[in-house]
């Protein structure tokens, strides 16, 4: 349930993406300025956004299939996991290419930079790497 909960929150936020709220570390502009000047720092900070989206949806996946506490509703499940994941990068993606295409997202993004990283990650993901349509 608290994987539901986490995974709502983070639905309920896209919509202020543009609200860094007070108890975030960094807003996109910080991560536009390390993709320019710091580029392990962009690093950095891409590998714990990525990681943390596959944990997410690892513990939002493992609910479906044995969590008592989760919705019987799969479309439910399937929105939150699109909104953390929603993206199918290839297999021998390396990060610098996730951390470029992150990176790209911002410099191509001005307007939004002023929003939560965590948000506007998976949306630059899912524009580069779209799931197939099932």
């Amino acid at each position: 349930m608290r994987a539901l909960a986490a995974a709502c929150v983070l639905i309920a936020s896209a919509a202020h993406a543009a609200e860094v709220p007070p108890t975030a570390f960094y807003s996109g502009n910080d991560v536009y300025d390390w993709c320019r000047n710091d580029r392990r720092a962009a690093f950095s900070y891409v590998a714990g956004l990525y990681d943390s989206a596959a944990h997410a949806a690892a513990v939002i996946d493992s609910g479906r299939h044995f969590g008592k506490d989760m919705p019987n509703n799969d479309i439910e499940v399937d929105f939150a996991m699109d909104r953390v994941v929603g993206y199918c990068k290839p297999d021998r993606v390396t990060l610098e290419q996730v951390t470029d295409v992150f990176c790209g997202y911002l410099k191509d993004n001005p307007a939004k930079r002023d929003g939560l990283p965590a948000i506007m990650f998976p949306d630059a993901l899912k524009k580069a790497w779209p799931c197939p349509k099932k």
